[in-house]
């Protein structure tokens, strides 16, 4: 058996174990979702960051124009002091790697997940409590995944 052959098997194998994990998340409570979906999002804006090579050390203006000219989806960021409109140019499709891979169902809880991450991108860039609000998004039937993201204080600490 080839080694390329081996690794699909052995990824596809993976993927069967979190699809079936992911049917026992999706029921689980509020509490419950809200925990698992905040430590996925945590892991996967790391990951996201390594890959995009999303320096921690950016300011916020900094972070934003980097957002703007590349990543997995083209976003349009438009922003008004504190408050930021953050829409991400999906296309009505839902662009977690798990959702587009087909290993797990687009579900409205995996948006707990994209609220989670945008949060931690922007924990990064920022001083002081981050707080993102879900405006729309591919499983709520939108063609686009829209956030509004206010920040109490936009200073990098010294």
């Amino acid at each position: 058996m080839s080694e390329h052959v081996a690794d699909k098997l052995v990824r596809d194998f993976q993927d069967r174990i979190i699809s079936g994990t992911y049917r026992g998340v999706y029921d689980l409570d509020a509490e419950g979702l809200e925990r698992v979906m905040e430590c996925q999002a945590t892991a996967c804006a790391v990951a996201y960051a390594e890959l995009y090579q999303l320096p921690a050390d950016l300011d916020l203006d900094g972070f934003l124009e980097r957002m703007r000219m590349g990543g997995s989806s083209r976003i349009e960021i438009e922003r008004r002091g504190n408050t930021i409109d953050w829409r991400e140019l999906h296309g009505g499709k839902c662009v977690c790697p798990l959702v587009t891979r087909g290993v797990i169902p687009l579900e409205a809880g995996l948006c707990r997940c994209a609220i989670h991450w945008v949060r931690k991108l922007f924990e990064r860039h920022v001083r002081g409590p981050v707080h993102v609000e879900l405006v729309d998004s591919a499983a709520q039937g939108a063609e686009d995944c829209t956030f509004r993201i206010v920040i109490e204080d936009v200073a990098r600490p010294a």
